[in-house]
């Protein structure tokens, strides 16, 4: 076996033939099964040689050639001749392309055909002239080499291709029609207009969906802004509304805490329970004497403790639980047990 060279069997440029196939879209898996290096694209004769490492680098496709020239015939034949210098060039082989675009930004200068975007590395082989852009062998699905100086075999060649493409566009075109509720023979201007409805009304939803936020966000500023006034207000009151209790009599105001909590958890709960507390009546009320021996009223909450207890008027006094404490703790400094 002799020595490994590297050739690149392919690049961007465009060929001979007017189009030019993209190596990005180059399939080299079949080639890599059966890695077959021939002369001139005679698949009919003997392989020269095998082909290792094929790969991709800068737009080209490189291929390292091990020629077969043990035999001593043909690949021994152009092994020496490559060696030496007398053969500089290598082709590619390819199926049928399978997606062509006729995009003209995809197009380079000079380039009168389409440009082939997917394709399938079929074989390599040493030509004796020409370069790897100038050198291209094709074939069918059946193996049969394609005449590609053959412009109506080269057409009909693309157009198989193009009927593919068009055959998916149609179907493409279909299922559109079908989601913007047009009818299949909509012309392209139809088509046209429906999407930029549908842009246009994606764009005010945009919109008003933007401004929706903006509101909701100002509502929600002013809603926490008159709870948190409510809740002050609210605090103020059930303060008011427990000292007045405190001061006439109604709770202790070692309870003042604990009602203040009361309303802070149910103000209108709280509230009601408070003001359904009578007050203490500590003028207004009015005892009668025993018996009625003594002229007049006596009003217990201006008597001391002692004259209470001196007049015999415990009793009545303890009919009055809040003032009993009261005149109990100014006289003794504590509440009765």
């Amino acid at each position: 076996m002799s020595k490994k060279h590297t050739f690149c069997v392919h690049d961007d440029s465009i060929n001979t033939y007017g189009f030019r196939m993209l190596t990005e879209g180059a399939n080299l898996d079949e080639f890599n099964k059966n890695p077959v290096i021939l002369y001139n694209h005679d698949d009919w004769d003997m392989p020269i040689g095998r082909g290792e490492n094929a790969r991709k680098e800068n737009g080209k496709i490189l291929v390292d050639i091990v020629f077969d020239d043990a035999d001593g015939k043909r690949g021994a034949e152009v092994a020496g001749k490559v060696e030496r210098g007398f053969i500089r060039a290598a082709s590619v082989g390819a199926w049928p392309p399978e997606e062509i675009s006729d995009d003209d930004s995809m197009k380079l200068p000079g380039q009168s055909g389409p440009t082939i975007t997917k394709w399938t590395m079929r074989e390599a082989s040493i030509c004796p002239i020409g370069s790897n852009h100038n050198a291209l062998a094709m074939y069918d699905h059946k193996g049969n080499r394609i005449d590609l100086n053959d412009k109506s075999a080269l057409v009909k060649l693309m157009d198989n291709v193009s009927t593919s493409i068009n055959h998916k566009m149609k179907s493409n075109m279909s299922f559109l029609t079908q989601m913007l509720k047009l009818s299949d023979s909509a012309s392209d201007q139809a088509i046209q207009e429906a999407v930029q409805g549908l842009i246009a009304l994606r764009d005010n939803l945009q919109t008003e969906n933007a401004t929706l936020k903006t509101e909701n966000q100002t509502l929600r500023g002013k809603v926490s802004s008159f709870e948190s006034a409510k809740k002050d207000a609210d605090k103020q009151e059930a303060i008011a509304l427990v000292d007045a209790a405190i001061k006439d009599g109604r709770i202790d105001a070692k309870g003042k805490d604990s009602w203040i909590e009361d309303f802070e958890t149910d103000f209108a709960k709280a509230k009601v329970r408070l003001s359904s507390i009578s007050p203490r009546q500590s003028i207004s009320r009015q005892i009668k004497t025993d018996s009625g021996k003594q002229p007049g009223n006596i009003q217990l909450a201006d008597m001391s403790f002692a004259e209470i207890r001196e007049k015999d008027l415990i009793k009545e006094l303890k009919k009055e639980p809040e003032l009993y404490r009261e005149k109990f703790y100014e006289t003794y400094g504590k509440y009765p047990e």
